[in-house]
């Protein structure tokens, strides 16, 4: 409804693309890292199937990196591991830009942003996006034996994720807390960044922050409801999201002004990635 066709199209063939990766990830089956490693190679061959002819028709337009892909592939290829342990805040933050990050980056290709400083807050919104999936997804993700808050945080282990006691209940409203209020500091990030898009893009990206954004919202009003059920946001509950967006894009001027100064502290754990990435797209040009 608020993108161009076209622009609609290509973000549909990303998230299904997105979407299909996940699925290996998280389905029971077999052979999981075989089928992510041959998703790999057929995104680097010529002839890779009906499966990837949309996102391989994007590459070869230029409009998304390749290299972007794969390093998404790399980052969901982290989650099929019997287990998953985050140590501390760099392998969370370096995750959350492998998997979610990086399609920040792939979006802002999509939407044609041309300043390469808007990439930065692209990323951001990736991260914020995924910070708050994982506080959704404690319970969910702790069956499959993840665990994504970092240890160094509150020192959980499986089990105690699982038992549900009042020890560990604690644990996980604390650790709820932090990723949600780490998230709001990536979403207030990516906010500075939104003069870059045109504006029809930048109100459509505007609103689709305030709904995901509104899932951490609903998880601490509803007294950690991430505890129990998997929060989401309604279709009635992003109608209203719509009208909060309306008169914030109207009046709030900082949503026009474009933002160069970003903070780079928050890429400090992705440095090394960056740089990767920098250098893999000098190589393509």
């Amino acid at each position: 409804m608020f993108l161009k066709k076209k622009t609609f199209k290509n973000i549909t063939v990303l998230y299904q693309f997105c979407r299909y990766i996940d699925d290996v990830a998280d389905k029971n089956g077999r052979n999981k890292k075989f089928k992510l490693k041959d998703l790999k190679n057929k995104l680097t061959c010529s002839n890779g199937g009906n499966k990837l002819f949309n996102i391989k028709k994007l590459i070869s337009k230029k409009i998304i990196n390749k290299n972007h892909l794969l390093l998404l592939i790399e980052g969901i290829n982290s989650d099929i591991s019997k287990t998953v342990r985050i140590k501390n805040n760099k392998e969370l933050i370096s995750y959350a830009f492998a998997v979610a990050g990086t399609v920040g980056l792939m979006m802002s290709d999509i939407l044609n942003i041309k300043e390469k400083i808007a990439q930065k807050y692209a990323i951001d919104l990736g991260i914020a996006f995924q910070l708050t999936n994982i506080a959704r997804d404690i319970i969910e993700d702790a069956k499959m034996n993840r665990i994504y808050i970092p240890f160094s945080w509150y020192k959980l282990n499986i089990n105690e994720i699982k038992k549900l006691n009042k020890n560990s209940l604690e644990k996980l409203r604390n650790s709820t807390k932090d990723l949600l209020q780490l998230a709001e500091i990536y979403y207030q990030s990516a906010f500075k960044g939104l003069a870059f898009l045109s504006l029809r893009n930048r109100f459509a990206i505007l609103l689709a922050l305030l709904v995901y954004r509104q899932i951490g919202i609903k998880i601490i009003n509803n007294n950690f409801s991430n505890l129990h059920s998997r929060e989401k946001v309604f279709f009635f509950e992003k109608i209203l999201c719509l009208f909060k967006c309306i008169p914030l894009f109207l009046f709030n001027f900082k949503i026009h002004k474009k933002n160069y100064n970003h903070n780079t502290s928050l890429h400090l754990h992705i440095k090394t990635l960056l740089i990767k990435i920098n250098k893999s797209e000098t190589k393509t040009i």
